[in-house]
């Protein structure tokens, strides 16, 4: 992995931290991106790497950092879409869909969905024929619901869903991209009422070794399920409609 180039989002704490010291100790120069500048910055220069602050739910944003990594570090070979947050704070408890205010509405689609669809927009035209992997961060509640969040549940159901057509899209090409579904991680935006239920939670940096396979060597259009650390990660499938 020496020399590879390696970009994350939602990197100055939690899953996306752990793939940037993993990526980094293997090799990699890193390139750590979120919107907390003194965590991310100081991360960065534990690792030798570099911190671009961004909010990646701003298209214009994704476009200014693109440029500014390709010019100054290189077109990345790796690439972590990790940044999510939840609808709520954790401690906020229940709250049903029809009370969600539109600033939370409008904040958890901006990070969660349109943060990987721009991602990709901007990174696409430099990655699509040079290769390289792009892995994104869905979640186990991609795939199931989520009753305590189903704004949460829908971005990420979204995310499976682009994962898998955007890859199966890129035909011939050299780059490779899927997605990460963990079950219950150990970070800061898990709502109180999962972590009082008992839910098993297993560390980011257990995740971030199934993240670095994923890159280094997953397959293009790979939904992987962790579910916890007692149980190995599984890749699942599903059928392609190619039309015609």
């Amino acid at each position: 992995m020496n020399e590879k180039v390696a970009l994350i989002t939602g990197a100055a704490a939690g899953i996306g931290a752990a793939v940037a010291q993993q990526l980094a100790a293997h090799g990699a120069r890193v390139v750590l991106l979120d919107r907390d500048e003194a965590r991310g910055a100081a991360l960065a220069e534990a690792l030798g790497g570099r911190f671009m602050a961004c909010d990646v739910s701003d298209r214009d944003a994704w476009a200014s950092v693109i440029a500014a990594c390709v010019a100054q570090v290189g077109v990345p070979d790796y690439v972590h879409l990790n940044a999510g947050v939840m609808s709520l704070p954790p401690s906020a408890g229940f709250l049903p869909l029809e009370a969600l205010p539109l600033a939370n509405y409008r904040r958890i689609v901006g990070v969660n969905l349109d943060g990987v669809v721009f991602g990709l927009q901007a990174l696409l035209p430099h990655m699509r024929d040079r290769g390289g992997a792009i892995t994104v961060t869905a979640s186990m509640v991609g795939l199931i619901p989520l009753p305590v969040d189903p704004m949460y549940a829908a971005t990420k159901h979204a995310l499976v869903g682009l994962v898998r057509s955007v890859a199966a899209s890129l035909g011939d090409s050299p780059l490779r991209l899927n997605a990460i579904c963990p079950g219950g991680v150990d970070t800061a935006i898990v709502p109180d009422t999962l972590r009082d239920s008992g839910m098993p939670m297993m560390t980011p940096e257990l995740l971030a070794a199934d993240v670095l396979q994923l890159l280094q060597a997953g397959a293009s259009g790979e939904i992987r399920v962790r579910l916890s650390a007692a149980v190995p990660a599984f890749a699942v499938s599903a059928p392609v409609l190619t039309g015609g």
